[in-house]
């Protein structure tokens, strides 16, 4: 079920008018049912998945509570933690499991069929980890363990975000379920235009960018790729799935909006960050801080030493590339992250102030920010190489030849002429371009976003989305994670 669907308009009108009208109780259970419709659309037998998980940490944090032994408080932990953490592990990384054993084998038969086929369930990294963050919080005494089985379990499968974040926290949407906030028009105006932003976003900008990220990425391509196709493609798909995800967590915080509920910000213009731990604070934020709380600060953060540190950054930003997909590239990409934000701590580069916080006074400082921009954008963009690419040789050569041909080093692919530089698609560039160099203006010389702004940019939005043909579009990139 797309975003852009009609199915789904209708559903969210139903969703709005049993949240915003039926009586509490029956508000929640009906929203709940078309919760779990919503995510049965695209199997229904993975509602089991859902319901164990929810089933196994909302009766685990109850005795977690209930219990002032320390022992058997860390054994309902640990069964949360085994349960949820062993159905992701089986679904997600299953395949690469059996296909790393079938490579170190030279004796094993080809790869059996049953792989081919293999379904990761949509949205089982999301809801796991906010599941997990819940039992975790109760069991560290930060949270009071929610006592109604329904309030949590619609917690867990509320639909605006459900199958691909922002990832929610127990305390930052439970309390939001016994209220229902007046709707103001300042909430309706946000909430309409993060939808329509989002929508346009996604429609328009990722699908746009998708076939000429597909043109150089193909395995055969990829080889024979010049230098500035290598770039210009790349570059292509940090501003796709950039839009793809920055789009739909801001299709769900504006729907969220327009029930009267509040979700946190999920994206702040990461590619205008000065710096690696910069751009982890404006890139999928609520994953950032969940390996922040519950995987950095438990290996021991940056209390342990320098050494250790780095440590944890580069185990932590490993695992973090990992809960992205069942690939060794995802490893090689959180593995670039990871050494990267110990090198900047290393050089005391890693941006210790707020975000945003780089105060201006003079032109004098913007010439340092901006070197120190391209030099985090370059090295993002490179790790997205291995994000995106199918397997390593794909990857491995896109990267020498973005970096080593134009300096005379590689391929003869230098001299070929570039298939994408005169492609319209490109144009799909301009809004990302567009909406960060806005965003710089604003942090940096605060230039205020005007209301009378935002009504320019949705009917801007909406004509595009009206104009420009879709074709089939695709489905959000992070439904596969």
């Amino acid at each position: 079920m797309r975003f852009d669907s009609v199915t789904f308009l209708a559903l969210f009108l139903i969703a709005w008018a049993v949240w915003r009208l039926l009586p509490m109780r029956s508000a929640k259970a009906g929203t709940l049912l078309l919760s779990l419709v919503f995510y049965g659309w695209w199997r229904w037998e993975y509602l089991l998945l859902i319901a164990f998980s929810a089933g196994i940490d909302y009766y685990s944090a109850n005795r977690i509570e209930a219990s002032t032994d320390a022992r058997v408080r860390w054994r309902w932990l640990l069964l949360s933690l085994v349960s949820n953490l062993g159905l992701l592990g089986f679904f997600k990384y299953t395949p690469l499991v059996v296909r790393t054993v079938l490579g170190l084998s030279a004796t094993v038969e080809p790869e059996p069929s049953w792989l081919a086929t293999w379904v990761v369930p949509v949205g089982i990294s999301f809801y796991t980890f906010q599941t997990l963050s819940y039992t975790i919080d109760v069991y560290r005494g930060t949270l009071k363990p929610c006592r109604s089985f329904l309030d949590f379990v619609l917690f867990v499968s509320f639909f605006p975000q459900l199958v691909a974040g922002p990832i929610l926290r127990a305390s930052e949407l439970i309390p939001q379920l016994d209220t229902r906030r007046e709707l103001t028009w300042l909430r309706v105006q946000m909430g309409l235009y993060r939808v329509i932003a989002g929508l346009f976003l996604k429609v328009v900008v990722a699908d746009g960018l998708a076939q000429m990220v597909e043109r150089i990425y193909k395995p055969a391509q990829a080889l024979t790729a010049s230098s500035l196709d290598a770039w210009l493609a790349t570059i292509c798909f940090g501003a796709q799935i950039y839009a793809d995800f920055a789009g739909y967590s801001g299709i769900a915080i504006g729907l969220a909006l327009l029930m009267g509920l509040n979700f946190p910000e999920n994206f702040r213009y990461p590619y205008i960050a000065a710096s690696l731990s910069e751009f982890w604070k404006r890139w999928h934020i609520s994953l950032s801080q969940w390996l922040r709380d519950y995987l950095y600060i438990p290996l021991g953060g940056n209390r342990k030493g320098t050494l250790r540190t780095y440590a944890n950054l580069s185990i932590t930003m490993l695992l973090g590339g990992l809960w992205h997909g069942a690939s060794w590239n995802f490893l090689v990409w959180g593995g670039i992250h990871g050494v990267g934000l110990a090198v900047e701590k290393m050089l005391g580069l890693d941006g210790r102030n707020k975000v945003g916080a780089w105060p201006l006074g003079s032109l004098s400082q913007l010439p340092m920010r901006l070197i120190r921009i391209a030099i985090v954008y370059a090295l993002v963009h490179t790790a997205w190489v291995y994000f995106r690419a199918a397997d390593f040789a794909t990857a491995n050569a896109l990267v020498s030849t973005m970096w080593l041909a134009p300096w005379g080093w590689g391929r003869e692919g230098l001299s070929q002429a570039s298939v994408l530089l005169a492609t319209p698609q490109l144009l799909f560039l301009l809004p990302v371009v567009a909406l960060h160099l806005g965003q710089a203006t604003h942090e940096w010389w605060a230039v205020k976003k005007t209301v009378h702004l935002r009504v320019a940019l949705c009917i801007a939005y909406l004509v595009l989305l009206c104009l420009i043909d879709r074709g089939e579009g695709s489905p959000f990139l992070y439904f596969q994670f």
